[in-house]
C-alpha cells in the first residue's frame, strides 16, 4: 500500500485538475499522470473521468473515502509509534479562534517549544464552530476556545470564564449625549441594568456572522428589542477595536484583550484605552466558559497532552 499515492490521488481529487494538483504537490503533471494510471491498473477501475477537469467516479468516490480513512489511521499510527519509541518528533495541530491566538498562545508555546524543539506546529484561526468541526474531523489535535457544543466526543478542560466589553468611543458619547456629566450618568445607568437599548442609535462595529461573539451580540440586541446600524462587519477583534477608538461605532470585545500585554488594547496607558470608554455587557452570572478540548475517539499524543497541561497550568483561573 502506498500512501504517497493515496496522497497524490487525494490532491487530484480536492483540485479537479491535473495541473493544479501538480502544482500544489510540486510534482511534474505527466509524474501525476502516470501514478493515477498505474493505480487504475493496479485497482481494475477507473477513478475519474476525464473531461473539462478531473471528477470522481463511483469508484473513485469509494476509493477517496477509503483512502481518508486509511491515511487518518496511518498517521495516528506513526504518532503513537513515536510517542512509544520516545521520539520527539512529530507535529501538533491546534485550532484557536480568532480573538484568542495573539493573547493565549505566547503565554503557552514558548515554554512548549523548550520541552519539544523538534515538534511541527501548525496553528489554525477560524470560528469557533469551524473548529469543532476539524476537531472532529481530526484535522486538529487541541481546540482552544468556547466549550464544544455541537460535538459530544469533545474532553474539555476548563480555563477560564471569558466576559464580554463594550468598547465605546468617546467621541460617539460626546455626540449622543452632549455634556460631561450625562455621558457619566448614562455610563452608570448601563453599568447597573446592562441595558444596551440605551445605544440603539449608536453605530456599531461587529464580527461577522458565525462568530460565536457575533452570536451573542445578536442575541442582547434581540432581548433589547432593537437592531443596531452596523457600520463595519470584520473578522478580526483588535481591528474593531481601533476603529472604535477612532469613533466608527461601538464594539464588543473579551475581557482577554482588555488584559493582555501582547495586544495594543489591553494595556492601560495605550492610545487605544484613552479614546473609549469600556463597560461589561453583561453582569457577572452571564459568561462562556474558555476551554481546551480533544477529542477523545483519536490518539492524543504526548507532545498534545502535555500541552493541555501547560494551558491549565498557565490560563485556568
Amino acid at each position: 500500500m502506498n500512501f504517497q499515492n493515496m496522497e497524490y490521488f487525494l490532491t487530484a481529487a480536492e483540485e479537479h485538475s491535473i495541473t493544479h494538483a501538480a502544482e500544489k504537490l510540486q510534482i511534474s503533471q505527466q509524474a501525476l499522470s502516470n501514478t493515477i494510471a498505474r493505480m487504475e491498473s493496479e485497482l481494475g477501475c477507473r477513478l475519474f473521468e476525464r473531461r473539462q477537469g478531473l471528477e470522481l467516479t463511483y469508484g473513485g468516490r469509494k476509493y477517496r473515502d477509503a483512502a481518508i480513512r486509511i491515511l487518518d489511521i496511518q498517521k495516528q499510527t506513526t504518532r503513537l509509534l513515536d510517542d512509544i519509541d520516545n521520539n520527539v518528533r512529530g507535529e501538533l495541530r491546534i485550532g484557536i479562534s480568532y480573538t484568542r491566538g495573539q493573547a493565549i498562545l505566547p503565554q503557552v508555546l514558548p515554554d512548549f517549544v523548550k520541552k519539544y524543539p523538534l515538534v511541527e506546529l501548525s496553528v489554525t484561526e477560524d470560528s469557533n464552530a469551524a473548529l469543532e468541526l476539524l476537531l472532529e474531523r481530526g484535522e486538529i489535535d487541541v481546540l482552544i476556545g468556547f466549550v464544544p457544543s455541537s460535538f459530544e466526543g469533545a474532553v474539555c478542560h476548563e480555563l477560564t470564564k471569558e466576559h464580554l466589553y463594550l468598547v465605546i468611543p468617546g467621541s460617539l458619547l460626546s455626540e449622543h449625549f452632549q455634556t460631561d456629566s450625562c455621558i457619566r450618568d448614562k455610563l452608570k445607568h448601563f453599568d447597573a441594568t446592562h441595558d444596551i437599548s440605551l445605544f440603539r442609535d449608536f453605530p456599531f462595529v461587529l464580527l461577522k456572522k458565525g462568530d460565536r461573539i457575533r452570536s451573542i451580540a445578536d442575541a442582547a440586541f434581540s432581548e433589547a428589542g432593537f437592531s443596531p446600524v452596523i457600520k463595519l462587519e470584520t473578522r478580526n477583534t483588535q481591528t474593531a477595536v481601533a476603529l472604535a477608538a477612532e469613533g466608527i461605532g461601538i464594539t464588543i470585545c473579551p475581557e482577554l484583550f482588555l488584559n493582555s500585554n501582547y495586544i495594543a488594547s489591553g494595556l492601560s496607558e495605550s492610545y487605544i484605552r484613552e479614546r473609549v470608554e469600556i463597560c461589561p455587557l453583561f453582569d457577572d452570572s452571564r459568561s462562556d466558559m474558555i476551554a481546551v478540548s480533544y477529542n477523545k475517539n483519536r490518539y492524543l499524543s504526548h507532545a498534545a497532552s502535555d500541552f493541555i497541561e501547560l494551558c491549565t497550568a498557565r490560563l485556568r483561573v
